[in-house]
């Protein structure tokens, strides 16, 4: 006689093994809060510009305008593209409040020569009389 028989094991139905997905989703909501707080997110004027390096590089002290040059030679006031005509129009209503405003532009490195002196002379048509290109300060 076998043991089998004396003792039998009892059979248990307990159905098909599955997995609960109430932790899981707990789980997912945490790795989303987690992401959320401990992204960085970092201060973008929008718009990338490699300023060329320049040994007199000297900060501003007063109240200017920005005016940003691309590398593709597209010009960009407040964010927004604008075309020479639309620098010398927003100059003029710009300065006819404040005649002191110093214009800088910003023009990426890479930018051509002939979209920069466009910027500069669409700027001066539009009253500029302070008018600076941005560097950065040269590391040996």
């Amino acid at each position: 006689m076998q043991t089998d028989d004396l003792c039998p094991m009892p059979v248990i139905n307990t159905g098909k093994p599955e997995i609960s997905m109430a932790p899981l989703v707990d789980i997912v909501f945490l790795l989303l809060i987690f992401f959320m707080v401990t992204t960085v997110f970092p201060e973008n004027d929008g718009l990338l510009i490699e300023k060329p390096d320049s040994e007199n590089a000297a900060a501003l002290d007063n109240e200017h305008l920005v005016i940003k040059l691309d590398q593709q030679g597209i010009a960009y006031m407040e964010e927004r593209p604008v075309t020479t005509d639309d620098i010398k129009r927003l100059l003029k209503a710009e300065l006819s409040i404040r005649p002191q405003l110093a214009i800088t532009i910003h023009a990426d490195r890479r930018a051509t020569t002939e979209s920069l002196i466009d910027v500069i002379d669409a700027a001066k048509a539009g009253g500029a009389q302070q008018l600076g290109i941005a560097t950065d300060e040269k590391h040996n």
